[in-house]
């Protein structure tokens, strides 16, 4: 809902106006930002600045791939970039238009980052050059991406130091798939912004001096750096589910272990009760008064016998 414009007077003096019928036409350098456009702004941008309504809702109602576009007529660069909502680490679309003297500037919501290139800008840190202002942004943009990179990279460790037992095994997996879904949405904006600086730096769109194109290396680099740590994030989070699933096999094993051997002991006492519980009339041993007395010691010295034979088997 604001469109404010900062441009360069005649003195070389950055001014900072929501006027826009105060900026000079012949201004050496006109930067519009411009946050979630009324229809009359958007009316302006697309016939006073010339911007495409393709252009205008790439920033506002579309999730568009990062891209950069170059009108090699016009001389006019269009870039879509993404930056992160630090809430669910969605990706927010940022529209950038340069020309020849002019930056725009389109997206949802207020993006401090921009705040704090336009704060410089006004103090003569940065140079009033659309190209370099546009690299700048998007070096910044990169560099916020560190952090919710290095908060990710310090959960992983964390989950490696920990204990895996019967307690804490069903949180941690819990908190294994949360940070596999965190890597997912980083990488599905990291990579296609590292696709991005990519095309730029084989296109040399940026590459009229040595400082804008290292800084055009100096962005890629670190979105390399980036990638490589979200892909060593995942392998680690694929060894501990696979150390987890080793955890439960081994305990699984113990437990079918105990059963086969209850079940080898109990066996053949069980065969024995059934044998000798069948009842026919014609079983002598039925009606010896030492019966009973012999099969208890009968299946007592089995059972120790199995136990025996077990031990030195080490089956337990």
């Amino acid at each position: 809902m604001t469109l404010t414009c900062m441009y360069q007077n005649e003195n070389q003096q950055i001014i900072t106006t929501s006027h826009l019928d105060k900026v000079p036409k012949n201004s050496g350098f006109v930067w519009y930002d411009c946050i979630q456009p009324t229809k009359e702004e958007k009316e302006y941008l697309q016939n006073d600045l010339n911007l495409d309504q393709n252009e205008v809702a790439s920033s506002i109602y579309t999730l568009g791939h990062p891209d950069i576009y170059h009108n090699a007529e016009e001389d006019i660069k269009h870039i879509i970039v993404h930056t992160l909502d630090t809430k669910d680490f969605s990706a927010r679309p940022l529209n950038i238009t340069i020309t020849e003297n002019s930056l725009v500037t389109i997206h949802q919501s207020k993006i401090p980052l921009i705040d704090y290139l336009q704060e410089s800008l006004e103090k003569g840190s940065i140079k009033p050059d659309a190209e370099m202002i546009t690299l700048k942004l998007l070096h910044k943009i990169i560099e916020s991406y560190f952090a919710y990179v290095g908060e990710i990279e310090e959960e992983v460790f964390n989950l490696e130091y920990q204990n895996v037992d019967s307690d804490r095994n069903k949180k941690m997996m819990r908190e294994v798939y949360d940070i596999r879904a965190e890597i997912i949405k980083l990488k599905r904006v990291i990579l296609p912004m590292e696709q991005l600086v990519e095309t730029i730096q084989t296109s040399n769109h940026f590459n009229e001096n040595q400082h804008k194109k290292r800084l055009v290396h100096r962005i890629l680099n670190q979105l390399k750096h980036q990638t490589a740590t979200l892909k060593a994030c995942e392998e680690l989070t694929d060894e501990i589910k696979d150390n987890n699933e080793s955890y439960h096999s081994s305990r699984i094993n113990s437990v079918i272990n105990v059963l086969t051997i209850l079940s080898s002991i109990f066996f053949p006492l069980t065969l024995l009760t059934g044998w000798f519980g069948m009842n026919f009339t014609n079983m002598p041993e039925l009606h010896w008064k030492y019966s009973y007395f012999v099969f208890i010691g009968i299946t007592v010295v089995l059972s120790i016998a199995l136990i025996v034979l077990f031990k030195k088997k080490r089956w337990f």
